[in-house]
């Protein structure tokens, strides 16, 4: 398996919000792995804007794009900043799974 780590520390804020991300060749097909973390703060517009200025960094159609981490948002309850992720993910072809300890 060949990666290359694919620069986007900008997009990171201590005490908010980190990004990481890396491109994996797993022939014949290439797939970007974007991790975030968000700390439960109350600014939701700016830690949406990172994450998608780093897809936007990435996104193109000949990759896979696999978006994983805590984004500290309740999935269990309909609210503004599920919808505000959700309309995220759209806009790039991606969807959120819950992942629970079920999932195992």
């Amino acid at each position: 398996m060949h990666f290359i780590n694919i620069n986007i520390d900008r997009y990171s804020k201590e005490k908010d919000i980190g990004i990481c991300a890396v491109k994996l060749r797993i022939l014949p097909r290439t797939v970007i792995r974007i991790t975030v973390y968000r700390s439960p703060t109350d600014n939701i517009a700016f830690i949406l804007n990172n994450p998608e200025a780093a897809l936007n960094q990435v996104f193109n159609n000949i990759v896979d794009i696999i978006l994983c981490g805590d984004f500290n948002i309740n999935y269990f309850n309909d609210n503004q900043n599920k919808q505000a992720l959700n309309s995220l993910l759209t806009s790039y072809t991606l969807y959120s799974i819950k992942w629970t300890s079920d999932n195992l």
